[in-house]
């Protein structure tokens, strides 16, 4: 009899998850369905302002108090993305007016919880809505968001002080992220660095005047972003390989002229890769990778010399290296002819990778 009414229970468990997974799939439509309309409505109130000259106070008094909802934001965002395939040009001055408007609304959302806050400042980062604009209301908002424990608010933050394009705002914000105590994941932030939307060239000047105030994982993260947006720091960088910091920045500096061909770094790399040490193994696996941006018969006689290291990583980047510059068969040749069965099958794959290549290019 117990087992009955255990067994009982547990269908009727069953039946209640099953009745409430329905309601909510019907409560999810009816809820979509509402949004597309609203969608729709403030499509079509949008269009009748975006081609005036000036747009409606009217307008402006109707976007204030329906906005300040999240549900009339979400609507708005989706309009706007209807609207900007139509017409960029013509929603990019529209919204160009509504810089008073969406300066009362982020006061607003900063009062309410932190999920509906941390949507806010993504809205203003999306269509770039204080581009080029200093206003002390706003930062303060978006200032206080980098404080919270939250990932989505102080990414973006970020992301709306990117869009606004001020270079000594994204130096200060980047400062309270990194002494907030918080993990923030580099990548973030160099990929945040990479969308700035001001003067790159100030903001490259005034992270790197301001780089000992950030820490090593900051620091990196920085480096990184000059890596990927500009050659002009080589002889700066070439500064930062040495023993009195961090083995983090050596190898954001050692992977930078792997990207930007400097002549005065090149026996640096050269005296990471030959005279590898144990302890410091990474150092030469990064030189090994860096090295194909310095093609001559040193590098190779170099790359070829470390097919034989007791490092995977270290034979791994010089294979790959020869392969950059080009090395075939008859070029390594003298590898698979040796003694060394680690640098024979360390080429050998490399070689195989390569035909598998270059046999998809043919035959996609």
């Amino acid at each position: 009899m117990k087992v009955e009414i255990l067994i009982y229970a547990y269908l009727a468990v069953c039946a209640a998850m099953t009745g409430f997974n329905i309601a909510c799939i019907f409560l999810f439509r009816r809820n979509d369905r509402k949004l597309y309309e609203r969608c729709g409505d403030y499509a079509d109130v949008i269009r009748k302002q975006m081609h005036k000259d000036a747009i409606d106070e009217a307008h402006r008094s109707f976007l204030l108090k329906s906005l300040v909802h999240v549900k009339g934001l979400l609507a708005f965002e989706r309009s706007l993305d209807i609207l900007n395939r139509e017409d960029s040009a013509a929603l990019e001055r529209y919204l160009g007016q509504l810089v008073p408007v969406f300066a009362r609304l982020t006061l607003e959302y900063s009062r309410k919880n932190e999920v509906q806050a941390a949507y806010f400042p993504y809205l203003i980062s999306r269509y770039g809505f204080f581009k080029g604009q200093d206003i002390p209301s706003i930062n303060d908002v978006l200032f206080a968001l980098l404080h919270s424990s939250g990932i989505y608010s102080r990414e973006n933050a970020l992301a709306a002080f990117y869009s606004i394009g001020n270079a000594a705002h994204v130096a200060q914000a980047l400062e309270i992220v990194d002494r907030s105590g918080y993990y923030h994941h580099k990548k973030l932030i160099t990929d945040g660095l990479m969308t700035f939307q001001g003067d790159c060239r100030e903001l490259q000047e005034m992270l790197w005047a301001r780089l000992d105030v950030y820490s090593v994982a900051m620091q990196t993260a920085i480096l990184d972003y000059l890596r990927f947006s500009t050659g002009a720091f080589c002889e700066r960088m070439l500064g930062l390989l040495s023993d009195h910091y961090d083995s983090e920045i050596n190898f954001c500096a050692i992977r930078y002229f792997g990207k930007y061909r400097y002549e005065p770094a090149y026996p640096v790399l050269l005296g990471y890769l030959e005279h590898e040490d144990s302890a410091r193994w990474e150092y030469a696996a990064i030189a090994a990778f860096s090295l194909a941006a310095y093609p001559s018969e040193q590098t190779v006689r170099a790359l070829k010399a470390k097919l034989n290291s007791r490092s995977w990583f270290v034979r791994f980047n010089a294979s790959q290296s020869l392969d950059k510059l080009g090395m075939e068969y008859v070029d390594v040749v003298d590898v698979f002819e040796s003694n060394d069965r680690y640098a024979g099958e360390m080429m050998r794959y490399r070689l195989e990778q390569k035909k598998l290549r270059e046999r998809e290019l043919r035959h996609p």
